[in-house]
């Protein structure tokens, strides 16, 4: 096998195999998979305009040039592109009665050896410190929005996560195999909308409101086995959902990261009676 041929193997499968962990932690959202991907293209064809990629059959910078437009452009578009309505028909979970329309959503799953109401109630007590990533994340994120780290104590890893969504004006609902958290912001006031019940969340639809609610659903699936899914939905009533989508597809990977690790959390909690 040619030197050449081999490069564009190990590319490939390095290319493969950095897609399939995206969408292991972002729950396959194509739209951020695509914004990340011409990240990666932008940035490769930068590079190649410094040192042209001769190991791969590329010797002329001025493909680099094409790359990085064609990277920049692409993720761009997959930024901008305006954020659809998906409307419940068939309210299979609570959630679905509390968030029956939602433009931004993620899923994931995991599963456990332990009964659905010990999951219920390990996803009630779930502290921050079952988020391992968080604090490392949070830093990146006050280093590219160049301000400082906040919020430390309301991030202390005893803290009930719960506990924490409730202090900051949210209400929770709960049942033998579904916990649910929901809450909204009027951007426009600048104030959190108080609501009194779910029923009122989901009437609530005034200009300028962003709407977020997530849970935790515990199935029985036999065998002593329960897959425990966690699902966040938001919202945004707005003439322009641009900034909003923007941020929801930049988040989506340290977003996957540290559900997965909330899942994983539960699942321990739940695995050892808390």
């Amino acid at each position: 096998m040619k030197v050449r041929t081999l490069s564009w193997v190990v590319v490939g499968a390095i290319a493969l195999g950095a897609i399939l962990l995206f969408n292991y932690w972002a729950s396959f959202e194509p739209l951020s998979l695509l914004a990340y991907s011409g990240f990666v293209l932008t940035f490769a064809g930068l590079a190649n305009l410094a040192i042209p990629f001769r190991f791969l059959g590329v010797s002329k910078r001025r493909a680099g040039a094409l790359i990085a437009v064609g990277g920049a452009g692409l993720a761009v578009a997959a930024l901008l592109w305006p954020a659809a309505t998906t409307r419940v028909t068939q309210h299979r979970n609570h959630l679905d009665d509390v968030m029956p329309e939602y433009q931004f959503s993620e899923i994931h799953t995991v599963r456990s050896r332990a009964t659905p109401q010990r999951v219920i109630e390990a996803a009630r007590e779930s502290t921050w410190g079952d988020l391992r990533s968080l604090n490392t994340l949070l830093k990146v994120r006050a280093a590219m929005l160049h301000e400082p780290l906040q919020n430390e104590g309301y991030f202390s890893p005893e803290k009930r996560v719960s506990d924490s969504f409730t202090a900051s004006g949210y209400l929770s609902d709960t049942s033998d195999r579904e916990f649910t958290m929901f809450g909204a912001v009027n951007t426009r006031l600048r104030r959190f909308v108080a609501v009194k019940d779910w029923r009122e969340f989901a009437e609530y639809r005034d200009e300028g409101t962003v709407k977020t609610a997530f849970d935790f659903r515990a199935e029985d699936t036999g065998g002593g086995w329960t897959t425990i899914t966690t699902e966040t939905r938001m919202m945004v009533y707005s003439a322009s959902t641009r900034d909003p989508a923007i941020y929801w597809r930049l988040i989506v990977p340290g977003s996957g990261l540290l559900r997965r690790e909330w899942l994983e959390g539960i699942r321990r909690r739940a695995e050892s009676g808390m």
